[in-house]
């Protein structure tokens, strides 16, 4: 009886204190929560414009920023999924949260009831990504001081929608660890080449990558030669032909002999072709590397370094990309009803490059809410026949060069069949371009390739797509090396 009175006495007490905080307890202003990150964000941000204008060589400087840029793009991402909520397909109604900021007075802040079951949540996620966000900062302020240090490699912010098309979006990280690889002058040996292999599915970024490093003038200065192979072309190659068989990217005669050979697969290298590869170049200078890149794991094994792995966008980088692409120098805050479109539309493309640039491309010179909701009506009702069609997301299929229907925005009298997208560096003259034809412009019938987007940073790559008005199967086109 003794041990009983004092625990129902805690008992009643801990209720007490309970109903208590219920009663008196206000969960965060919502406001000063969004106006919190939306500053915090703010700051990430010209940190990381600033670190992406110089030159960063040390790992743990690298291993940081990748970290903060993560953060950024959670923050952004949970910012606007919050700002921006989901329309609801039935009604095509949604409500709106505008940012408050002493920079605009004019926006304010204000929930409809349908979302206060998801207003808690939602706060604890906001909650969450601020206090990681606040721990990176103050993670970054020995960073901050030995940035000063670096040389400054150009003056014009990376994180706009002017220089956005000219950059590797989401890569300098990777971008720096190929450049370090290349530049490191202490060598394995003489029996030894240096073989970096970068893997990653299709269309994640891995050729871009090493050709935006390979133009690096320090890149240049260090090699005499760049030779650029494919697959196909390692076939019967020996040294006295080396340079038949591969495309010349850059050619120094005042430098060293040393040469930066680049093998381009689809997946594994036949071992004697690499055991005679490796004996070829092991006649050239001493600090002859390889760079080799796959979708496959298995190329690991041919390293003599750790290999780099690329993937997909996550959504949050995705979303990033996608909206300033979308969006140009608009301010989304000021089209509320706009930014859910993208960010639905967004979200069914599951992180393809091509996408993003042609569709948000569309988006952005049809810069209107009936466009855009036309738009988003036809994506959804697009993947939803081709998944009960072909049983897969389109954009998967189109990575194993299976063929799936084209999208349009308008009516078509016959159906147009994709597969086979590749880059090439000239666009073939008169090419049609696949956004004329998603949005009802002339088909030509038969077998045909469409450009699909023309890059504008290096190696200025113009993206093909195999067409064909036939019956279904696989177009054949010709690949361009």
């Amino acid at each position: 009886m003794n041990t009983l009175v004092p625990a129902a006495i805690t008992d009643i007490a801990s209720r007490l204190a309970s109903s208590a905080i219920k009663k008196y307890w206000q969960p965060p202003d919502a406001e000063v929560i969004l106006e919190t990150l939306s500053r915090l964000l703010l700051r990430v941000h010209i940190i990381i414009e600033e670190a992406e204008g110089k030159r960063l060589a040390n790992e743990g400087m690298l291993l940081q920023l990748q970290m903060l840029i993560e953060g950024m793009y959670r923050g952004n991402y949970l910012l606007d999924r919050f700002k921006y909520p989901a329309l609801q397909e039935d009604t095509k109604e949604v409500s709106y949260v505008s940012l408050s900021s002493k920079f605009n007075p004019a926006k304010r802040l204000c929930f409809s009831s349908h979302r206060k079951p998801l207003f808690s949540s939602s706060l604890k996620e906001l909650q969450g990504i601020i206090a990681t966000i606040e721990k990176g900062i103050s993670d970054m302020t020995e960073f901050v001081v030995f940035l000063r240090n670096y040389r400054v490699v150009h003056d014009q912010p990376r994180y706009t929608y002017s220089v956005l098309e000219n950059c590797i979006f989401g890569r300098q990280i990777e971008q720096e660890q190929v450049l370090s690889f290349l530049l490191q002058t202490d060598h394995l040996g003489d029996e030894d080449l240096a073989v970096l292999p970068i893997i990653g599915p299709r269309k994640c970024g891995k050729s871009t990558l090493v050709e935006h490093a390979c133009r690096d003038h320090r890149v240049r200065n260090h090699y005499s030669s760049i030779l650029f192979f494919r697959e196909n072309n390692l076939k019967d190659v020996n040294m006295s032909n080396l340079r038949e068989y591969a495309v010349v990217k850059h050619q120094n005669y005042s430098s060293s002999k040393r040469l930066l050979i680049i093998i381009e697969l689809a997946c594994d290298i036949c071992e004697q072709t690499w055991v005679s590869l490796k004996s070829l170049m092991s006649c050239s200078a001493p600090g002859t590397k390889i760079i080799i890149t796959s979708r496959s794991n298995e190329i690991e094994s041919l390293g003599t370094t750790a290999a780099l792995r690329l993937d997909l966008l996550h959504p949050e980088a995705y979303w990033y990309l996608f909206k300033t692409l979308a969006f140009g120098s608009r301010d989304t805050d000021e089209h509320p009803r706009l930014a859910s479109i993208a960010m639905e539309i967004a979200a069914e493309y599951r992180g393809s490059f091509l996408a993003a640039y042609i569709i948000a491309g569309l988006l952005r010179d049809n810069f209107s809410a009936l466009f855009w909701c036309s738009a988003l009506k036809h994506l959804r009702a697009y993947v939803r026949s081709q998944l009960r069609l072909l049983g897969d997301h389109p954009n998967n299929l189109l990575r194993k060069d299976q063929s799936v229907h084209c999208l349009r925005f308008a009516e078509a009298s016959y159906p147009l069949w994709m597969s086979n997208y590749y880059e090439t560096d000239s666009c073939p003259d008169r090419a049609p371009n696949i956004s004329d034809i998603m949005l009802g412009g002339d088909t030509p019938r038969g077998r045909f390739e469409v450009l699909g987007w023309k890059s504008r940073m290096a190696p200025y790559y113009s993206y093909m797509i195999c067409c064909t008005t036939e019956a279904p199967g696989h177009a054949v086109c010709r690949k361009h090396s």
